[in-house]
């Protein structure tokens, strides 16, 4: 039987699929539910016919990183007698269900160890890709930018080892990996998503793995310290308002193009570097860049700019 409201957990591989239900993965995405997780073979099988799938079959809808925390709503077996867990993720907002963004991840992707959840003195991944060593029982473990780990020793500690605490035990990362804190400025979003610049599309893409439109802009956001909503539609309903020709630097451009039934929705979110330029993640199978609005298809369907940042933080 479903059980309920179980205590917090935290996910326990490096990049963890939030699935719409236990049916949702195809054979080929079986790689993505390993514990270890296969993230980049399943990556490299993935043609653009499959990846594309993703999005038209609406089968993935997001990404968690190691150690996210997740409440565990219920637990069932699907018909391969794998364990599957129905999650809300606190840290990722959403208008479909004010607990958290709600999907289905395997069971044995989560763990309530003790080195997992919130702590005060989390540091974060802010390069592009870290690795997590020492590790008893695991080789070492390819990490996305913004993971977060929970410190065990002072960060001036001798050497360039910094040891955390995780769900899969204690390791250590690279001192120059991690950070703890760093400026909400639109200098600093733009060095930060620069860094994914090529980096391949991924429908629900949260990690530097690969990336979708409102997961780029999530985490950029996250990274300095701003709590947007997950998804694109949700995320313009947040920050200020701004008049269209009155964007800045550090500000968010949303598009809007007409759904089956011909409404118009917003379906795309980019991060304005100032000057006529953006930075986003484009549709399926296309690569993160930085490109003029002005010219392109995304200047006639521009529809709302919202600030997050300050008068003094876009410099």
């Amino acid at each position: 039987m479903p059980r309920s409201s179980e205590a917090m957990h935290c996910v326990s591989v490096s990049v963890a699929g939030l699935w719409t239900s236990p049916q949702a993965p195809r054979v080929i995405d079986s790689p993505a539910l390993e514990q270890p997780v296969q993230l980049e073979p399943w990556l490299d099988a993935l043609d653009d016919d499959t990846r594309l799938a993703l999005c038209r079959e609406k089968r993935l809808v997001s990404q968690l990183l190691l150690d996210t925390p997740v409440d565990v709503i219920e637990r069932v077996q699907d018909a391969e007698r794998r364990a599957w867990c129905r999650v809300v993720v606190p840290s990722q907002r959403s208008s479909l269900d004010p607990r958290g963004y709600p999907g289905w991840i395997p069971a044995d992707q989560l763990s309530a160890s003790p080195g997992c959840g919130p702590a005060d003195d989390a540091v974060q991944i802010v390069e592009p890709i870290s690795w997590l060593h020492g590790l008893t029982d695991s080789p070492a473990i390819k990490l996305s930018f913004l993971t977060r780990l929970r410190r065990v020793e002072p960060s001036e500690a001798a050497g360039d080892r910094l040891w955390v605490e995780t769900s899969l035990g204690r390791g250590w990362v690279p001192k120059r990996s991690v950070g703890e804190s760093l400026a909400p400025s639109a200098a600093t979003l733009e060095t930060l998503g620069r860094r994914f610049t090529g980096l391949r599309y991924l429908w629900a893409g949260n990690s530097s793995f690969g990336y979708d439109c409102s997961g780029l802009v999530h985490s950029l956001f996250a990274a300095v310290g701003i709590a947007l909503p997950r998804d694109a539609h949700d995320q313009a309903e947040t920050g200020e308002a701004v008049p269209l020709a009155a964007r800045r630097a550090g500000d968010l451009l949303f598009f809007e193009k007409p759904n089956d039934q011909g409404e118009l929705r917003i379906d795309h979110v980019a991060l304005y570097l100032g000057e006529d330029r953006m930075l986003h993640a484009p549709t399926n199978n296309a690569r993160v860049e930085c490109r003029r609005l002005s010219g392109s298809q995304y200047a006639a369907q521009l529809c709302a700019v919202r600030r997050h940042l300050s008068d003094r933080s876009t410099g």
